[in-house]
């Protein structure tokens, strides 16, 4: 199965049309991920023994922090009780950022790293990131 680590959301404006269009094609491509996978699993006539989610899980880290007593609501008056940030608090979840990435390729090959997979990070020349690669034939 692969494992897929995102952001809650991405960094901007939470409501911003660039925001909203990166949150649209996310959307769109793990839509086609699953679609995808599925037409395999009907193709080989294993949809009623396996689904998508079973190859394919897509996760969001975040924190949850405990009561402490004082109220951090943050919802002082009602035109802001629906923003972002006062529903963060009044949940008090948080987003944690993840940088790092990892791609496992037919169980042989790992990339593990913060270095963003593309020619500008991997090449080692401009990016200050890190990557480890690592080949296993079975």
């Amino acid at each position: 199965a692969a494992y897929i680590v995102i952001p809650m959301w991405p960094e901007g404006v939470p409501t911003g049309a660039a925001t909203q269009r990166i949150l649209y094609w996310q959307h769109k491509t793990m839509q086609m991920m699953y679609e995808t996978i599925y037409k395999a699993l009907v193709e080989t006539g294993l949809e009623g023994a396996f689904s998508p989610q079973d190859y394919l899980i897509f996760f969001c880290l975040g924190n949850r922090e405990m009561m402490d007593g004082i109220d951090n609501s943050g919802t002082g008056s009602p035109s802001n009780a629906n923003t972002p940030q006062a529903l963060s608090r009044k949940s008090r979840r948080f987003m944690i950022y993840v940088h790092s990435k990892g791609m496992v390729v037919d169980d042989e090959y790992v990339v593990i790293g913060s270095a963003n997979i593309n020619q500008r990070s991997m090449e080692g020349t401009r990016d200050t990131e890190i990557a480890m690669g690592a080949y296993q034939p079975q």
